[in-house]
């Protein structure tokens, strides 16, 4: 096994920059056979067409089981019904049968309008509510008696006795307060009871001297809103000067967010413009607020200006200095909108799936506009009220059944058996055989895959794209690739189980359709396990199961069929390189 390995390495390293540099240096249009010749051809043969539920690829003249799985076979297309693509090029509808559409979990959403806008994505910061602050400071001098608060973090309701203080002026103007009172002179009253507000006496301790008519040598201070002393720096019996601050006590139950946006954007934003606010370090609050507050000027450093929001915090966990995302939507108007998971993404462009009832479906062709949060614009082949098809199985790229369903509808796009791949393309895709031999190795020992060694096997998609997007061979490679990505980070042998049968499920069309005898000849097997069905790739010998103590049951290369002239013209040999190297090039698999 480790032989085998360290070959495999070498012949990565060496023979695919050969390659690679053989394609540059000769410049090659890698050969792709003309569609126009087999759609023609099938439109001779029989339109009744049947396929397999669980294997979609396979497509058979006539009724029977499937040769892969067993599963009896359904209709394609029904007798009447045209082909899934007109010569005009738009697509028409298909019908999937009852038992396919069951398995598939289809939910229905409608195309309708929408209001969203284009979103602005920025960060912010949460302060203290300056709107929430109160602030108690001396205006005479005194000593600090019978002090109620004692640390920041101290919680006091309103009306809460703070402290006292011992202040000469105060007693003196107290009593002539009460002989002002004595007197009936409203206007000294007045005057006097200004005099004991200038010095910082709060309304409802003057109120209260009036009614008892008793003086306070020691003046009380209450808290004129609930709130957390913020700041305290008093002791009793401490002296204070006039200036000095006593104490501030702050509301956190709201709060501010200043939110720092670019220069260039902080245009489209208005007071009264919607965001949402979520907190990385909160898990699961979100928050949707409207800007209070646009700031004048811009930070000639940073080039951001400032933008306010503010915030409910009853819970309090929301505290000052804490980060927060905060994403703004500007342009808000009525869009048409679709569930963002129902849109498909293709080679060709974007999809969504109409269903028109009855198990008929049509994929329709979409431009996507804005996006905001689960609902995406849409604009062409869909108009409001359409019923779209949504479900999270359709975004499983090779397992989905909707993603199957596109296949079928390019039916008409060149079979497998009938690409023709000169011998450095079959190298190239032997690669990616090799690559389901290397992690089945590697399975069996127990080791780790060396993600260094599937790089060469993933940069195949790139080399063959151009010439074969167009065809069945396009899905292989997308497939092939999207499993490997995932064993280079596999970390436990059930992740590399899971990417070694994803990779050999990908690549079953072109070992069972493509070029069956070409890895006959090489002597590599096919197998599958008797309880799962998981299939691997091995050389040839005993079987050795990755996946656990079934039994392996070998899958048989199908016989060759003998070749119609159709065939026998677009299979022609291709022509050979210039390159005289390109004799010492070929299929590798099995090595």
């Amino acid at each position: 096994m480790y032989i085998k390995k360290v070959f495999l390495a070498l012949r990565t390293a060496l023979i695919l920059p050969a390659v690679i540099l053989g394609l540059l240096a000769i410049n090659i249009a890698l050969p792709i056979t003309s569609t126009a010749e087999p759609a023609a051809s099938s439109k001779a043969e029989s339109s009744a067409k049947w396929t397999c539920p669980m294997h979609p690829h396979y497509i058979a003249d006539e009724a029977g089981v499937c040769p892969i799985c067993g599963m009896t076979l359904v209709p394609l297309t029904s007798p009447d019904e045209p082909e899934a693509q007109t010569s005009s090029g738009k697509r028409t509808p298909i019908t999937i049968a009852p038992e396919t559409l069951q398995n598939m979990g289809v939910r229905i959403a409608k195309a309708e309008k929408s209001s969203f806008g284009r979103i602005i994505r920025s960060f912010g910061r949460v302060v203290e509510n300056e709107r929430l602050q109160s602030e108690l400071t001396a205006r005479l001098e005194g000593w600090i008696e019978e002090l109620k608060i004692r640390a920041v973090g101290d919680n006091v309701k309103k009306g809460d006795l703070l402290f006292s203080i011992y202040a000469p002026e105060f007693i003196v103007s107290q009593r002539d307060y009460l002989d002002a009172l004595k007197g009936r002179g409203k206007a000294r009253v007045n005057s006097i009871r200004t005099r004991l507000m200038a010095f910082g006496m709060q309304e409802q301790v003057i109120d209260k001297i009036r009614e008892t008519g008793e003086v306070f040598e020691f003046v009380p201070f209450y808290a004129q809103q609930d709130g957390t002393v913020a700041m305290i720096d008093l002791r009793p019996g401490s002296y204070v000067k006039r200036g000095t601050m006593l104490t501030r006590i702050q509301d956190y139950s709201q709060i501010w967010l200043m939110v720092s946006v670019s220069e260039k954007d902080i245009s489209f934003i208005k007071v009264g413009t919607p965001t949402k606010v979520t907190f990385p370090n909160i898990p699961g609050r979100e928050i949707f607020a409207r800007v209070e507050y646009i700031y004048p000027t811009v930070d000639p450093k940073t080039r951001t200006g400032q933008v306010r929001l503010v915030l409910n915090n009853e819970d309090g966990e929301l505290r000052p200095g804490a980060y927060a995302d905060v994403a703004f939507e500007v342009g808000t108007q009525q869009r048409l909108a679709v569930p963002t998971e129902a849109i498909l993404k293709t080679g060709s462009g974007r999809y969504v799936v109409a269903s028109l009832g009855e198990g008929r479906f049509e994929p329709r062709a979409v431009k996507v506009g804005l996006t905001s949060g689960r609902w995406s614009e849409v604009s062409g082949e869909i108009k409001e009220g359409d019923d779209i098809v949504v479900s999270g199985q359709f975004l499983i790229d090779s397992e989905s059944a909707l993603r199957e369903s596109f296949r079928k509808l390019e039916r008409l796009q060149l079979p497998l058996p009938l690409l023709n791949l000169d011998k450095t393309q079959l190298a190239m895709v032997d690669h990616l055989v090799d690559a389901a031999i290397y992690m089945h190795e590697t399975a069996i020992e127990g080791g780790n895959i060396d993600p260094k060694l599937l790089d060469p096997a993933i940069g195949i998609k790139t080399l063959l794209w151009p010439a074969f997007q167009h065809t069945r061979l396009a899905y292989v490679l997308s497939d092939a690739v999207t499993s490997l990505e995932k064993a280079k980070i596999a970390q436990t042998k059930s992740e590399l189980n899971e990417a070694l049968e994803e990779l050999v499920t990908a690549l079953q069309p072109w070992l069972l359709e493509g070029a069956p005898e070409h890895y006959k000849e090489r002597k590599v097997l096919f197998f599958k396990d008797s309880k799962s069905g998981k299939k691997w790739l091995q050389m040839s010998g005993k079987p050795l199961n990755p996946y656990g103590d079934g039994m392996a049951e070998i899958i048989a290369w199908p016989e060759p069929k003998p070749a119609s002239s159709s065939e026998k013209k677009s299979k022609a040999e291709p022509t050979e390189t210039s390159d005289p190297k390109d004799a010492m090039r070929g299929s590798h698999a099995g090595h």
